[in-house]
């Protein structure tokens, strides 16, 4: 997904049918500044929500295109969230400031959901330990400036089993935050879920990796 995408979802987990599944994508940084045209595209393909790359890759900085790609992709849809891929070489809480701070100011955040990516061990410390203070604070930080999503934390967490266990040593110490789930299986579905970190289930699943479609790549996900 560092790769490829984040969006604003206030999402209540549901399993339903999968007549019923909502389909979504989520597009990264490199994607550059993905027009109307491209996302009005995407939801004539059936897509219902999308999550945008609100940062750079993963270089400190965010993504420059975020404010315009945000806006056109809110002309087709509802519900548009964000994801951070954040660099922990740098203070969370500066970071994660200098980053809300900007994005409230673009009239980016408004009432949706900021997810931060936790992947590529080495992006982080080899000190569990460490990695999980730079996500308290960094969570911390971002709930004491952002609350428009209207829940008790407007902060998801995306992740896997095969990348939050090494990173994190799978402690269960956020699982009170919504699960963006990455599982590569093709099956828009939670059934083959493992639970993991402390997460019974979750919010959404990544299904898919990079798509290409309307002019753009993207990741599928569901939920």
């Amino acid at each position: 997904m560092r790769i490829v995408a984040a969006l604003c979802l206030v999402f209540v987990c549901v399993f339903v049918p999968a007549s019923e599944a909502t389909k979504g994508f989520d597009l990264s940084y490199f994607q550059g500044d993905v027009s109307s045209s491209d996302f009005s595209c995407l939801k004539s393909n059936g897509y219902d929500f999308g999550i945008i790359e609100a940062s750079k890759g993963s270089e400190y900085g965010l993504n420059p295109y975020i404010s315009s790609v945000v806006s056109n992709a809110r002309q087709h849809f509802p519900n548009v969230d964000v994801y951070i891929f954040p660099d922990t070489s740098y203070s969370a809480s500066s970071e994660m400031t200098s980053y809300i701070n900007a994005l409230k100011s673009d009239g980016v955040l408004t009432s949706n959901m900021v997810w931060i990516d936790i992947e590529g061990s080495q992006y982080w410390s080899s000190s569990c330990s460490s990695n999980q203070s730079w996500l308290k604070e960094a969570i911390s930080t971002i709930d004491s400036l952002y609350k428009g999503c209207g829940l008790s934390t407007c902060v998801g967490i995306y992740a896997s089993e095969s990348q939050w266990s090494p990173i994190m040593c799978n402690t269960s110490q956020f699982s009170n935050h919504q699960l963006w789930w990455a599982y590569y299986d093709n099956e828009a579905s939670f059934s083959d879920f493992t639970p993991f970190g402390g997460w019974s289930k979750p919010n959404i699943k990544q299904y898919k990796g990079t798509t290409y479609i309307c002019s753009t790549a993207i990741d599928e996900d569901y939920y």
